[in-house]
């Protein structure tokens, strides 16, 4: 494993704390709040954090958030269906790190407006799109939708931890997967099962990141870059805060596929 120590800025490495700082400050709660300027929706945030163990849904589901039309900022078209497409794969918080494994198999069902079931795995998502209601007269809609989490049993469980998904808005006419507007950014659903909130708040600042190329924990020390080319190969790298502002080389995994 090759081994370097990293001299940083110190302009750089505020940088990096304010950024974490700055993560962990924002609260993601309510919900989901979309309008619409000509062919794009926009977002309250791209952040949300509901709890498997609210009163309402119990310990493995809850249907927060909800999606609730910001008529006031822009309204949709009366008649047509606002959808989401899932995005990326299930991930797992192991009090460390984001992973792509599970430790008992989970996945996160959603049940859409029609009854379909939209689910998330470690190995992909569900391709369907999903429809999350139909617009109203007033170009406005509010909707809640039924989220759970099952486990390699397929039963309601979940271990405890943190789970990730995504999803990108769209809306269509009715009874079409055409999108006649799209959000240009995803939203990232960040769920608790059981963990203790600040242990929970610290997933969630790691998580904030994740579509960023660089995520920096202060908890753990340990900054990670998604990609960086060297020597005409691209890496994903870890590196370790050891003080002084230097970082020293942990993990570097080749990534293949990039030209």
């Amino acid at each position: 494993m090759l081994k370097k120590i990293i001299n940083l800025t110190m302009t750089f490495v505020l940088s990096l704390f304010s950024i974490s700082a700055i993560a962990q400050a924002h609260s993601h709660e309510g919900d989901i709040q979309p309008w619409k300027i000509g062919a794009e929706i926009f977002l309250n945030s791209n952040l949300f954090e509901p709890d498997f163990g609210d009163i309402s849904g119990g310990l493995y589901t809850t249907d927060e958030p909800g999606f609730d039309v910001n008529i006031a900022k822009g309204a949709f078209t009366p008649g047509n269906w606002l959808r989401f497409q899932p995005v990326g794969q299930l991930q797992f918080w192991n009090g460390t790190e984001w992973s792509t494994t599970a430790p008992n198999g989970e996945r996160i069902e959603i049940t859409d407006a029609l009854g379909n079931a939209i689910s998330y795995r470690t190995d992909g998502v569900s391709n369907t799109p999903a429809v999350i209601g139909e617009i109203g007269s007033d170009g406005g809609m509010h909707e809640h939708l039924e989220m759970s989490i099952f486990d390699a049993s397929n039963a309601l469980g979940g271990s405890v931890g943190a789970y990730r998904i995504q999803l990108k808005l769209f809306e269509s006419k009715a009874n079409s997967d055409t999108s006649v507007s799209i959000a240009t950014s995803p939203i990232t659903i960040v769920f608790n099962r059981g963990l203790e909130h600040d242990k929970f708040e610290l997933a969630v600042s790691a998580a904030t990141d994740l579509n960023e190329n660089s995520v920096f924990v202060t908890e753990t020390g340990t900054l990670d870059i998604q990609q960086v080319k060297a020597l005409g190969t691209y890496y994903k790298v870890k590196l370790r805060h050891i003080g002084d502002n230097k970082f020293e080389l942990i993990e570097a995994e080749e990534i293949t596929g990039i030209k």
